[in-house]
């Protein structure tokens, strides 16, 4: 359908709208599958149907004859445009802004937070409670998250014509002196920083104050090396699009034929698309047309622009204000392409070896593309290992169920989506007596520690899992001793506030009677006891804690302990905030849980992480690497966005 543009806003032709999509495996029917697998600032979208060598940028120098001028000091600062958003590493895309400066123009929608609480899913039994699970909070890139990708932001006071100059903030181009005389002879300039491909898509506007009298100019794209005596598209390594005669130029002498002509108050868009490495133009808002083949494939791109006689002048809009032309709705149709394509790929038989699942061929034999029970089979191993691995024991047990009814009663939809049918044949309510009892005691234990009972999970692992507390020298049951003491000057902490609070009131809020008041005072007592004893308790603790483990000389144990101990110089530990916060919130505990559930796991010959999460995080590093790299694709298809994020 064509789609129209809001007012003030550009728009573009016959692009397809988008629908909610659904991840399936294929061949099955389209009942939602929600991905919880396993976090940024992100515009919100909707679901939809359907590093190390990244490229260096080429010395700057000055070509001969051309003369250069200091740069101006104070260009204008603005945020990244909000289009780039839609990047999965726009964390790495910075403009010369200063760093107080939002990172969007855009408002920042509320983005899910990862489980920092157990969950019940079947009932409130607490063998059904799900152990804590950590959750990566970024797209896990292997390089540093202090990288910066430079964005254009000015017109380069060295790389230009020397009949060319540059307004202060940059953003101006205008021609002075004669006209070009000879056919082959132009000014031309190209902006600071080259296109980081990490983009995705880029794009910048230019308005035409002023076409001269002929109006050659040209607005596109060159390459480190390209002269600045010829106009962009006349030299390898650039692309222009032409306003005397609507054409386009890709290292030829006569253009091709592409758009209408433009003159001055046009305001002409120039992109680049490096999931296709093809450029498109805009023209007052609307959308061209794709143009060119194989763009920055091998050379990294400079905005540029060429001008060829007196009075020509264009002023550039990099992300300063809002673009004419509706370039985030475009973005996101082109990301959603990607994701289609995604999706229309099947998946690769290595699948079956990584999952474990028996093919029962050859290794060497499996070629092409999984099939459709394949397929169902390996999203059913990496559903049901990753419920097992997080402890959700009534639901695995369902799960497995569901699965052996398949195997005597192939159904059209699989099992992850028939769970939550409501004519489900398995009654969740009522105990299960073959319930596995090793999930059933390591869930337990986890929830004990979730529920800050940590003598209980202390004793049970000790009882069943003794190695994990004397693994490393015994630093898991350090860690929970430690939490132990936290939980302990917490009690005492709260006693003390309902001591300063005056004690229990009446269901009034107030006493009225001398019965009353001397039932308060009595009740005041009480609880100045139990404080009292609280304190003591926590003290008594914490000394021996100290003592046992004074003369352990590891950092990992000296640094747990200087945090733990330092709650005490707090009168309210728990609304401390900062540092404090982090050793005695509830973060902590989640935290502390899941390292216990890995190692117990771990001592059992068992991943510490599910497969479903490993799988997440590697491709998650493979897409980051792709994307600076510069596979354009790759840095569009932004998993944690996709799949994390509501």
């Amino acid at each position: 359908m064509t789609v129209g543009s809001a007012p003030g806003r550009g728009s573009f032709q016959s692009l397809p709208t988008y629908e909610p999509r659904v991840v399936r495996a294929a061949g099955q029917g389209s009942h939602n599958v929600d991905a919880t697998c396993i976090p940024s600032t992100s515009p919100s979208h909707t679901r939809r149907t359907s590093g190390a060598g990244a490229r260096g940028t080429s010395a700057s120098r000055p070509h001969p004859g051309y003369t250069t001028s200091p740069s101006h000091p104070s260009p204008v600062a603005f945020p990244r445009p909000s289009y780039l958003d839609y990047s999965a590493l726009r964390h790495m895309l910075h403009t010369d802004a200063p760093p107080t400066l939002p990172p969007s123009r855009k408002a920042e929608p509320a983005t899910r937070e990862p489980h920092s609480s157990s969950t019940i899913l079947d009932s409130d039994e607490e063998s059904n409670v799900s152990p804590p699970r950590e959750l990566p909070s970024t797209p896990l890139p292997t390089l540093s998250q202090a990288r910066i990708l430079r964005l254009p932001t000015r017109w380069s006071d060295q790389w230009r014509h020397n009949l060319l100059s540059v307004s202060a903030d940059g953003r101006d181009l205008t021609y002075h002196g004669a006209s070009c005389s000879g056919e082959k002879d132009a000014a031309a300039a190209r902006t600071v920083q080259s296109i980081p491909p990490a983009c995705g898509i880029y794009y910048y506007e230019t308005e035409i104050i002023s076409k001269g009298q002929k109006g050659h100019i040209s607005i596109g794209f060159a390459g480190p090396d390209v002269k600045l005596s010829r106009l962009p598209g006349w030299e390898p390594n650039s692309w222009g699009y032409h306003g005397d005669d609507g054409c386009s130029f890709a290292a030829e002498k006569n253009g091709t034929k592409y758009g209408p002509t433009f003159g001055t108050g046009d305001i002409i868009g120039c992109g680049v698309d490096f999931t296709t490495h093809a450029a498109f133009f805009t023209r007052n808002g609307t959308l061209i047309g794709p143009v060119f083949d194989n763009i920055g494939k091998n050379v990294d791109l400079y905005p540029s622009i060429g001008m060829r006689h007196t009075g020509e002048a264009v002023r550039v809009n990099f992300g300063h204000e809002p673009f004419k032309f509706d370039i985030d709705f475009y973005v996101l149709q082109q990301r959603n392409n990607v994701w289609s394509r995604i999706l229309e790929r099947q998946p690769d038989p290595s699948l079956l070896k990584i999952c474990g699942i028996n093919s029962g061929a050859p290794s060497s034999e499996l070629k092409g593309a999984l099939s459709t029970e394949q397929t169902r089979e390996v999203i059913n191993e990496l559903v049901f290992s990753y419920l097992e691995h997080h402890g959700y024991a009534k639901t695995v047990k369902a799960f497995e169920k569901q699965r052996e009814a398949e195997t005597r009663a192939p159904q059209p939809l699989n099992a992850a989506t028939t769970l939550a049918r409501e004519d489900n044949d398995v009654d969740m309510s009522a105990p299960q007596d073959d319930e596995d009892p090793e999930l059933e005691r390591r869930t337990k234990i986890v929830n004990a520690v979730i529920a800050g009972d940590v003598d209980r999970a202390i004793e049970d692992t000790k009882t069943y899992h003794p190695t994990v507390l004397q693994a490393e020298e015994g630093l898991m049951l350090f860690k929970l001793r430690c939490r132990k003491f936290v939980e302990l000057i917490l009690e005492a902490a709260e006693l003390k506030k309902k001591i300063k609070s005056g004690g229990p009131e009446t269901a009034a809020g107030t006493s009225t009677t001398t019965s009353h008041d001397e039932d308060a005072v009595g009740m005041l007592g009480n609880t100045l006891s139990h404080y009292e004893s609280a304190l003591h308790q926590a003290i008594a603790y914490g000394q021996t804690l100290s003592n046992e483990y004074k003369d352990d000389v590891r950092p990992e144990v000296r640094q747990i302990s200087k945090r733990t101990f330092a709650i005490l110089a707090w009168e309210d530990p728990m609304n401390a905030g900062g540092v404090v916060a982090e050793v005695v919130g509830h973060s902590a505990k989640v935290t502390l849980a899941n390292e216990l559930n890995q190692a117990i796991l771990k001592s059992q010959g068992r991943p510490p992480t599910p497969l479903l999460e490993t799988l997440y995080r590697r491709t998650a590093v493979i897409v980051s690497q792709l994307g600076l790299l510069g596979v354009g694709g790759a840095a569009l298809a932004d998993m944690h966005k996709e799949f994390l994020e509501t």
